[in-house]
C-alpha cells in the first residue's frame, strides 16, 4: 500500500465509525471512498464488493457486515438491532453455504 493510499484509508476510517484502517482500505480497494458512497450501497451491497469470495480465511464474517452497518447508521456495531443483525447474519450465513462444494 503506498502512503497516499494508506493515508486516504486512515482519513476514511476517522470518518466512518466501526472503520479501522485495514476494513477502509478494502472499502476504498472496492471503490467504496466516501461515508457517502457506503450509505448509498448499503453493508450488505458493500460487502458483496468487498469479498466477493469471503475474507482472507475464506469466510463470510457477518462482523464485518456489522461494521458496515453501524458505520452507515454512525452507531456502535453493538446498537444495531437485533432484527439487522440476525439478517446479516443470515446473508453471511448464505454466501458461505453457496461457496460450500455439494456432497
Amino acid at each position: 500500500m503506498n502512503s497516499m493510499s494508506n493515508e486516504k484509508a486512515k482519513k476514511l476510517a476517522r470518518q466512518l465509525r466501526n472503520v479501522g484502517p485495514k476494513l477502509a482500505q478494502r472499502l476504498i480497494d472496492s471503490g467504496i471512498e466516501t461515508p457517502a458512497a457506503l450509505r448509498k450501497l448499503g453493508a450488505q451491497e458493500a460487502f458483496l464488493k468487498m469479498y466477493q469470495t469471503g475474507d482472507a480465511y475464506g469466510d463470510y464474517n457477518a462482523a464485518y457486515l456489522y461494521a458496515l452497518e453501524g458505520a452507515i447508521q454512525d452507531c456502535d456495531w453493538l446498537g444495531i438491532g437485533d432484527d439487522l443483525k440476525t439478517k446479516h447474519q443470515k446473508f453471511a450465513h448464505a454466501l458461505q453455504a453457496q461457496k460450500k462444494p455439494s456432497q
